[in-house]
């Protein structure tokens, strides 16, 4: 890319952002829309937001990494949307974030194993599929306090 980049306008070329998984643009991105989406529907804005990939090495470590983001600013008292790479923060309101990983592409639990080692990968839950995953979101926001289904 470099190199075309260099090809077709003749200079070196400069990144001046990265976006996409697992940068935490593409994150805050999902979390405004999910709040503009609630918030036209009279709800209240989101405190949680749960991300769902089938790539460890790339939506669970980028939803980690959210969520660690999002745990710093708790710590330190400051909110998320000081840190935004949006234009307009106001829309950034979650506290946490849970990584769910999916079985329905990039990840196959019979292939591959999960790189324990790495907890940057470990997602918080794994899930069948889409459906089970969504089954399990709408279970922790209704009754949480239940271990089990």
């Amino acid at each position: 890319m470099v190199q075309s980049g260099k090809n077709i306008s003749g200079n070196d070329l400069k990144y001046t952002a990265f976006v996409g998984k697992p940068f935490e643009i593409s994150y805050q991105y999902a979390e405004t829309i999910a709040n503009q989406i609630a918030l036209a529907n009279g709800q209240t804005k989101i405190e949680k937001v749960y991300f769902i990939g089938d790539n460890p090495d790339v939506d669970i470590v980028g939803a980690n990494m959210y969520n660690c983001l999002l745990q710093q600013s708790m710590n330190l008292r400051t909110s998320i949307s000081g840190y935004s790479l949006l234009p307009d923060s106001k829309y950034l309101s979650a506290k946490s974030c849970e990584s769910i990983l999916v079985c329905t592409g990039v990840y196959e639990p019979n292939k591959q194993k999960i790189d324990g080692k790495n907890p940057w990968k470990i997602p918080t839950t794994i899930k069948l599929d889409v459906f089970e995953a969504v089954k399990y979101i709408l279970f922790m926001e209704t009754c949480p306090w239940i271990v089990n289904c």
